[in-house]
């Protein structure tokens, strides 16, 4: 069984649930001529076969979603702190199984929205996703901040026009990101992923995101997205996305534990959007800004 497979720190909650099929279900996370909230990370579908994220990211809303609508999935409760409870299906090789992969021929499907895909505790699983999905036709907007990703690109390069390989950055400031995503690979090396990435002829993105505002730890806001955009206009990424960080359910209170001082985002939307374009058209690269909707 899958649970079996897990390797956890003995501080985090495990359990275990059954995932109803198909594997593949409706997502909001794509344009808005498709029904979304008009952010292209699909069409209009995800795959999802986990709860929690062991990343665990203080910024992250899926906590606030889950405890809103999912307090219990079987055996396990979502009131730890997010990264600190975890469980896959225990039906998950029978769910890829059974799905019907060739239902989404020719749709890009998300992998993942409220988890990432490649967490050491997955990416086996996510191998047998794609072994299945990929011959079918299914297309994917795979979302990361992990390294484990390159193990597939091999693989994914067969399939190179079913595959959108992205990652996210929130800023180039290890200081900064050691304090807010302190389990992920600094952002440099994130980086490195799309160059990779390249090197297989996979189409790539990124999204920069949540721009935090001004703080101690990264007082000068417009340096480092153009320190990001300096980066980018060497890679070339297909794809440029950003968004600011916005406040959902308790992630505000992680936030400012971890980094020492009150979060302060009135007008950050705003500002945050207009230094974006600016630092990405002074190195000639296009991109597109999510707005709090």
């Amino acid at each position: 069984m899958a649970e079996l497979d897990l390797v956890l720190p003995p501080n985090v909650a495990s359990g275990s649930y059954i995932l109803k099929p198909p594997l593949i279900k409706k997502s909001r996370l794509t344009s808005v001529d498709r029904g979304g909230v008009g952010k292209e990370l699909s069409d209009g579908y995800v795959i999802n076969f986990s709860i929690g994220c062991m990343f665990g990211c203080n910024f992250c809303y899926v906590p606030a979603i889950q405890r809103a609508y999912d307090r219990r999935v079987g055996t396990l409760t979502v009131d730890n702190d997010w990264g600190y409870y975890f469980a896959v299906p225990k039906n998950l090789a029978e769910v890829i199984e059974v799905t019907h992969w060739t239902n989404w021929k020719g749709k890009e499907v998300m992998l993942s929205s409220t988890h990432d895909a490649y967490l050491p505790q997955l990416y086996k699983w996510t191998r047998k996703i794609l072994e299945r999905a990929l011959p079918a036709g299914v297309k994917f907007c795979i979302q990361t901040r992990s390294p484990l990703v390159e193990q597939d690109f091999s693989y994914m390069e067969a399939f190179r026009d079913q595959i959108r390989l992205q990652v996210s950055v929130a800023t180039l400031n290890n200081a900064l990101s050691r304090m807010i995503e302190p389990r992920v690979v600094p952002p440099m090396r994130r980086l490195e992923i799309l160059k990779h990435a390249k090197e297989h002829t996979l189409e790539t993105g990124i999204i920069i995101a949540p721009v935090f505002p001004r703080v101690k730890l990264r007082p000068d806001l417009e340096s480092d997205l153009d320190q990001i955009a300096t980066v980018l206009s060497e890679i070339r990424p297909d794809h440029i996305y950003g968004e600011s960080l916005h406040k959902r359910g308790t992630n505000f209170t992680y936030i400012e534990k971890a980094i020492g001082e009150k979060v302060v985002i009135d007008g950050l939307d705003k500002e945050a959007e207009t230094l974006f374009h600016s630092a990405l058209g002074a190195h000639n690269l296009i991109g597109r800004w999510w707005v709090e909707k």
